[in-house]
């Protein structure tokens, strides 16, 4: 990865990437699973692009990507800051899916899966990130928000998760 060229960029790299993998790439990588477990290769193959194009763009933050994140938006680039190389191998990556059968599957998952976790090492954190999709998972979204929300806003960046999900946002109880 390149260097992060100043701390706004360092901040939202750790900030939006981080609430990112959880609430995005989790969830997909964990329904990537759960179809090469029951041999539905086509659904894995839909949900490893989803991954990929996540830690693409999470690996983009620290130079030029996208902040503002606006899921099914077609304008969004996943690749801005991207090295092309990188983007060609992981892109070749979630491609092998659609190949997959239940001989190359494991080998191919457990690439998957160390591609994530080495996007999480990125953040430099001293412990993993929680897990969204456990029964204190929405508690730790909030915690993990909270964490960056002070520093994000003194810094003039936009909050880590969309308005709409904070009801003081939407000026309702």
């Amino acid at each position: 990865m390149s260097a992060v060229p100043d701390v706004r960029r360092l901040i939202a790299f750790r900030a939006y990437g981080a609430v990112r993998l959880v609430n995005e790439v989790q969830g997909a990588l964990e329904d990537v699973e759960g179809a090469v477990a029951a041999g539905q290769f086509g659904v894995a193959a839909f949900q490893a692009r989803l991954v990929v194009l996540e830690c693409l763009s999470i690996r983009g933050l620290a130079t030029e990507g996208e902040i503002d994140f606006a899921p099914g938006s077609a304008s969004f680039d996943f690749f801005a800051g991207v090295p092309p190389g990188e983007i060609e191998s992981r892109l070749s990556l979630a491609h092998e899916a659609l190949d997959l059968d239940r001989e190359r599957a494991g080998d191919w998952l457990a690439r998957l899966k160390a591609y994530v976790a080495e996007t999480e090492e990125l953040f430099g954190n001293e412990t993993a990130l929680p897990v969204l999709r456990s029964p204190e998972g929405a508690f730790s979204l909030v915690a993990l928000t909270r964490r960056w929300a002070a520093l994000l806003d003194e810094l003039g960046l936009p909050p880590p998760v969309p308005l709409e999900w904070t009801w003081a946002q939407r000026g309702t109880r």
